[in-house]
């Protein structure tokens, strides 16, 4: 099962991703990123929350990618703030950790 928690009153927008992100689950989080980035513009920030992220696969992966992407291309920042050990575990065996920038936190 997977879940999105946006805080948009923040500042950064948070997301937080709880549950499952494989790739049973890539097309909810698809759809519930989408609606989350819907009402931002250029130039915003974003953190994004993976400790209560209990799974993560490389449909995941992706997708996590592709929202870093998206938000790029809108001149905006995403940065990891946090992690559970078995999503970082899988950023670092990816050697992901260089496109997914992480905050301090995520790396203790």
């Amino acid at each position: 099962m997977f879940e999105l928690i946006h805080e948009p009153q923040q500042q950064p927008e948070r997301l937080t991703l709880v549950g499952s992100l494989t790739i049973y689950e890539v097309r909810q989080a698809h759809e519930a990123l989408l609606a989350a980035l819907s009402g931002s513009g250029e130039g915003s920030h974003w953190q994004l929350a993976l400790d209560q992220l209990e799974e993560l696969d490389s449909a995941g992966a992706q997708l996590l990618l592709a929202l870093q992407r998206q938000l790029t291309q809108r001149q905006s920042r995403l940065e990891v703030i946090s992690a559970a050990d078995g999503p970082r575990e899988l950023l670092d065996v990816l050697h992901l950790h260089s496109l997914l920038p992480a905050h301090p936190t995520a790396q203790a």
